[in-house]
């Protein structure tokens, strides 16, 4: 948004200067040219590994309704971080536009643990996440939508068992910049409490 309105005052002050060349200037700048397409802050994905969801190629007319429609298609891939990860627009030294996507990788998961468990596998919890379409096991990429899902899905699970009201949090541990391990944390809720007399 930014950047139109520097272009249209750009053109504004071409027509008022040159009168009939401010036309031709407007036309130019409503149809510039791609420059470039970068890529920044990947570290386990390659350049084109990342590319290969953008249809923005450099040499085509810039579209930004198409920049936003690969922004969109490359969170899709669900490797990088939906709120950090974003596309920065400048313009070129040839006159075009520079694109450039600014991704945050999600850390991969090292391990996954669970505390408070009674009477119930590991094992059985992980089935039970498998069914749902959860992915949380070693080098998977730690998703916070599928995190989320899995505390419902425990939660579900623990309470077909018999629990009353389970509580499962989460503890992340990062282990390097890109690895993590995950603790679920779940505790049960007493169904009576038993108070002592003296």
């Amino acid at each position: 948004m930014f950047l139109r309105r520097i272009s249209l005052v750009g053109t504004a002050v071409a027509v008022i200067a040159f009168g009939g060349l401010g036309y031709g200037v407007r036309a130019q700048r409503a149809s510039r040219l791609v420059e470039e397409v970068a890529v920044i802050g990947n570290r386990r994905l390659s350049k084109e590994d990342v590319l290969k969801h953008v249809k923005t190629k450099p040499g085509e007319v810039y579209s930004w309704k198409q920049v936003q429609r690969d922004l969109q298609s490359v969170l899709a891939s669900g490797v990088f971080d939906r709120v950090q990860t974003r596309v920065l627009q400048e313009s070129g030294l040839r006159g075009g536009v520079v694109i450039t996507f600014e991704v945050v990788e999600l850390p991969r998961i090292h391990e996954v643990r669970f505390k408070g468990l009674r009477h119930i596998k590991e094992t059985e919890i992980i089935d039970a996440l498998r069914r749902e379409h959860v992915n949380l096991e070693k080098d998977a990429v730690d998703d916070p939508v599928q995190v989320r899902q899995a505390i419902r899905i425990i939660r579900k699970f623990l309470m077909s068992r018999g629990w009353a009201n389970p509580s499962v949090t989460i503890l992340r541990e990062m282990l390097t910049s890109q690895s993590v391990s995950i603790t679920f944390v779940i505790t049960r809720e007493a169904s009576f409490r038993t108070v002592a007399y003296e």
